[in-house]
């Protein structure tokens, strides 16, 4: 049997190969292996079936063997025909020639896979348990009972603070590291579960050579042998200090807790993961005890009105599994109902499962109380400030930063808390007051000194606002400045009010000043015409000249108090317009006859223009003649001699458009926002060639208001003239033409018919009694005078009276006391005339419901007068009168 044929029934793979690798044969098993035929004349290196890791290893062993002439081994992996490498345990044997020369090589490859494979495993295994006892900190031992040694793993002798690896120590001095304390027990315990040769764990201390202290615990078992005796003892020990010392905490942790639980007053309770109470804490010493009966729900406590609510919230924590809240009412002790809040927490195991539930209810109707109180404060403190318009703002003086808060008190700043840099905010007050606050703030904040409320100006959107600010300094714990606190109140409206008080008061002084001249001017001439009367016979003056001329001047200071009166009515709201159809055209006319005189002594012309048809308006007649006439009288007044004045009238669908256009001295652009201000005027000189009170303008904008028109000034400027344009509502064309008004005529009674007529005047103004006696008495009446309204009485007891002129303000008796007193005298009935200086229109309803029977208000329209008592004489009276 050849070579070859021996191979063929190796179960191992055999091949042999040339100097250069290629294969020159291969046995059955190397070829079944390698699914390959190695066919005749075919060249296929070794290396091929080798995996590329392994080749280097293989190919140097190759060499080895065939330089050295002796057999090689090596490990490697050869792939099988199936593509799977296996480890094979190679052995290379050199093949010499005759000459005892190297010509090749015989391979031998036993497959050794399974093996290799399962020292990796034991590998892998050994590995896992070293990390794992590294990571349990747990170190293996052996005890040999027969030779009281132990081997100790390293893990283990690092954790008795050795620095030896694996250490084979004597049993003592393991027993002589615990504590004197634990060792008698460690001893005892140790040798029950040995002679019982059972599992056994243990947990006690040791003691460092660095004098610290670490708690193990051992697991171990015991090798009895055949028979009784104990031959060896083997486990593991672990570190648990971390552990023992976390348990250690919990349980003091527990205790402190169950402490704080007994001292504190809130009530607490366990219930079991289903929510059922297992345990009431301190309860008894909160509720009544009547309601802790056994078996007690904490919800048979509550409040009856939060029972529900309480319950369903209690079910929905349980159901959820997670922390809760609850408020709800329990009935303390003295009976009084107390409002508390209750927290519910989860205990759990280790494993996450429920245990149970640990709650905790605080009384909180006192905090609850407070806190409503505080708000109810805090409520009454905003309104407060957004009602004075006032926030607080911060300086930090760390910083030097500005805040406010809810700064929507201010014009302009919007809602909300604002931040500014110190020079920034400064930035926003007026350039005026900058100075000033700026030192105020400086002065606080250093000395924490504020003498008074600082007034100052912000510029905020490009619109100017007032505040008022006080300040306080503000220190921090340590006694240090902190920051400067200060209030800012908008004043702006005040201060807006202050200034227009200002203007007014000063237009009040101006105006009085003006009264007093204007009073002074008519004063003048009359005194002069009284001094004449007087020296009448030797001076040869005209008497009827010096009448006329006192007749203007009364005439004038009484349009002076008229002009007064008329403002007073309107502002107050007490006109009312007597509206009926007037021609815009007869208006206009009336009014330029009105000023005509004037026109004509300063040689003005005076020109017209209305439209070809009648324009019609509803309006008072009277009034609308006094607008005209005040804005004509103006366009003279202020008009140069020879200088002219138009009026121009126009007419559209609803509106009549009158303009009175003038070239006289104009107004200037500083005067004309104010032109209809009262008492307004342009520029005066001293001798106040102009003259007036200056409500003239003013008076005609509200008349022409009240019928619902418009009146507008333009000028362009001074000594340019200035153009008044007056629009009013049209109105339609009456039907009947507009009633005529007479004036009342003086009658024709003769001073002999006016004889019978008995006339009782009561004035305390001795002047004004005496010279309206004399002018009764002129026309032929017999007339009392009384000073005094107990005079009066007297006098018209002593002798009938047909008509009594009583002054209003009397000084012991008012005229409208005295009017009653009058009437409840026997006899005839006087006529009842009130003569007083009071003409508003509450002031004539007054006089009419004491019964007087008429109203003449003072200086009285003599002419008038004398006609009134002219019809109240006999012989007017009664056409058959003697």
């Amino acid at each position: 049997m050849s070579n070859n044929d021996i191979a063929d029934q190796v179960p191992a793979l055999v091949w042999t190969a040339d100097a250069g690798g290629v294969v020159t044969y291969a046995n059955i098993a190397c070829r079944k292996y390698l699914g390959h035929p190695f066919a005749p004349n075919t060249a296929i290196h070794w290396d091929q079936f080798v995996l590329e890791d392994d080749v280097k290893k293989v190919l140097d062993a190759w060499r080895s063997a065939l330089t050295a002439g002796e057999s090689a081994k090596v490990n490697a992996r050869l792939e099988r025909f199936d593509g799977q490498y296996r480890w094979h345990k190679l052995r290379i044997q050199p093949i010499f020639d005759d000459a005892r020369v190297v010509s090749g090589a015989c391979g031998i490859a036993m497959d050794i896979h399974d093996f290799v494979k399962a020292g990796e495993a034991y590998e892998v295994g050994e590995r896992r348990l070293r990390f794992a006892l590294d990571a349990a900190r747990a170190g293996a031992w052996e005890w040999d009972m027969g030779s009281r040694t132990a081997r100790i793993s390293a893990q283990l002798a690092q954790i008795y603070g050795l620095e030896r690896q694996e250490a084979e120590v004597p049993l003592q001095w393991l027993f002589d590291r615990i504590p004197e304390s634990h060792r008698a027990w460690f001893a005892r315990e140790l040798t029950a579960r040995l002679h019982e040769c059972v599992p056994f764990e243990l947990d006690f201390p040791i003691e460092l050579e660095d004098g610290r202290r670490s708690w193990l615990r051992t697991r171990g078992e015991t090798d009895c042998g055949s028979g009784t005796t104990i031959e060896r003892v083997f486990g593991v020990t672990y570190d648990i200090t971390e552990q023992h010392d976390a348990q250690i905490e919990r349980e003091r942790s527990e205790q402190r807790y169950r402490a704080l639980v007994e001292a504190s007053s809130e009530l607490t309770w366990i219930a079991d993961a289903a929510g059922h109470t297992n345990q009431l804490g301190n309860w008894h010493s909160f509720t009544p005890q009547d309601g802790l009966t056994a078996g007690c729900e904490w919800l048979d406590l509550v409040h009856p009105d939060d029972e529900a609510c309480a319950r369903t919230t209690w079910s929905n924590i349980v159901k959820a599994q997670l922390p809760g809240s609850m408020t709800f009412r329990l009935r303390r002790r003295d009976g009084s109902w107390r409002t508390m809040s209750a927290r519910a927490a989860p205990l759990r195991d280790d494993d996450g499962t429920l245990r149970e539930w640990f709650c905790m209810a605080t009384d909180v109707t006192d905090e609850r109380a407070a806190a409503a109180a505080l708000e109810e404060r805090n409520l009454r403190l905003q309104v407060a400030m957004r009602a004075a318009r006032m926030t607080i703002g911060y300086l930090s003086l760390d910083s030097w930063t500005v805040c406010w808060d809810s700064v929507d008190a201010l014009p302009g700043v919007p809602a909300g808390t604002i931040a500014l840099p110190y020079d920034a905010a400064l930035h926003r007050v007026h350039a005026e007051d900058r100075a000033a606050v700026d030192a105020a703030m400086r002065r606080v904040a250093l000395s924490g000194e504020f003498d008074k409320p600082l007034e100052f100006r912000i510029m905020m959107h490009g619109e100017e606002s007032w505040l008022q600010s006080q300040a306080v300094l503000q220190r921090d714990a340590d006694g240090k400045p902190w920051r400067v606190i200060a209030s800012a109140v908008d004043i702006t409206q005040r201060k807006t009010l202050e200034l227009a008080l200002r203007e007014t008061d000063r237009r009040k002084d101006e105006f009085l000043a003006m009264l007093a001249h204007e009073l002074r001017n008519p004063l003048a001439p009359m005194r002069n015409a009284i001094a004449l009367l007087r020296r009448e016979r030797e001076s040869g003056v005209n008497s009827c000249e010096l009448v006329g001329m006192l007749s203007r001047q009364v005439d004038h200071m009484a349009q002076l108090v008229d002009d007064l009166l008329e403002v007073s009515r309107i502002t107050h709201g007490r006109i009312v317009l007597r509206r009926e159809p007037v021609l815009l055209g007869t208006a206009i006319y009336g009014a330029l006859e009105t000023v005509s005189s004037m026109a004509a002594s300063r040689g003005q012309h005076l020109t017209v223009k209305l439209p070809p048809a009648p324009v019609w308006l509803h309006a008072d007649p009277l009034r609308l003649s006094q607008i005209f006439v005040n804005v004509l009288n103006n366009a003279c007044k202020y008009t140069d001699p020879g200088g002219s004045v138009c009026v121009t009238a126009l007419a559209d669908e609803r509106f009549a458009a009158v303009t009175i256009e003038d070239n006289g001295s104009g107004i200037s652009p500083d005067l004309l926002p104010h032109i209809f201000d009262l008492f307004a005027q342009g520029e005066r000189t001293l001798d106040r060639a102009h003259g007036g009170l200056g409500i003239g303008l003013s008076l005609v904008k509200k008349l022409v208001e009240l019928h619902g028109g418009t009146i507008d000034i333009a000028s362009p400027g001074p000594g340019r003239g200035a153009t008044v344009s007056i629009r009013l509502p049209l109105s339609h064309a009456p039907d009947v033409p507009a009633p005529l008004h007479d004036e009342p005529s003086a009658s024709g009674t003769s001073h002999g018919e006016r004889a019978a007529l008995n006339v009782l005047i009561v004035d305390d103004n001795k002047d004004a009694a005496d010279s309206l006696a004399l002018l009764c008495e002129s026309e032929g009446y017999h007339v009392s005078v009384a000073y005094g309204a107990h005079d009066a009485l007297a006098k018209a007891e002593a002798e009938p009276v047909d008509a009594a002129l009583l002054d209003i303000g009397l000084p012991d008796i008012d005229g409208y006391e005295l009017a009653g007193l009058i009437r409840q005298k026997g006899g005839t009935r006087p006529v009842l005339i009130a003569v007083t200086g009071y003409g508003q229109a509450d002031d004539h309803l007054r006089v009419q419901a004491a019964g007087f029977d008429h109203h003449l208000v003072k200086p009285v329209n003599i002419d008038y007068l004398m006609s009134l008592l002219a019809e109240l004489s006999p012989a007017a009276a009664s056409p058959h009168a003697d």
